[in-house]
């Protein structure tokens, strides 16, 4: 638990947004790449995530680290193992919830995909909170 007076109201609701922000950039990546390679190119459906996924993932961690945690320290490796390891646990949680619905399901691509997202955004967001940017300051 943070004592309160190590909190910062305000600059705690900054980051908030900020990674809001960020979210929001990642997913139109994500997305993008993921019609474009399952919907025109029919690329097989997981395929497509995985490597839609991991686009929105290299700008995730670029853009949070250093403009949402505004994080000085160089890239270091313990803390990109550390993303990638909070990564790979919200991308396993959106194809489980895409095979569900999209591959043993009659759902659409763009409904299943949103399912997926939405699933993995809490655990992405937790993670990378309270792990990944755990040290860094605003």
């Amino acid at each position: 638990m943070v004592p309160l007076q190590k909190m910062n109201i305000r600059k705690d609701f900054v980051q908030l947004v900020k990674f809001g922000l960020v979210g929001i950039a990642n997913t139109l990546i994500d997305f993008g790449i993921f019609v474009l390679l399952h919907g025109y190119l029919q690329v097989f459906y997981a395929l497509a995530q995985v490597v839609s996924y991991s686009c929105g993932m290299a700008n995730s961690y670029l853009l949070n680290k250093f403009w949402t945690f505004q994080s000085r320290k160089a890239i270091q490796l313990s803390e990109v193992v550390k993303f990638v390891v909070v990564n790979l646990l919200s991308l396993s949680v959106s194809l489980v919830l895409l095979y569900l619905v999209r591959g043993r399901g009659s759902w659409g691509v763009v409904e299943s995909k949103i399912l997926a997202t939405s699933g993995s955004l809490l655990v992405n967001f937790v993670g990378n909170k309270f792990w990944v940017f755990a040290e860094n300051k605003v």
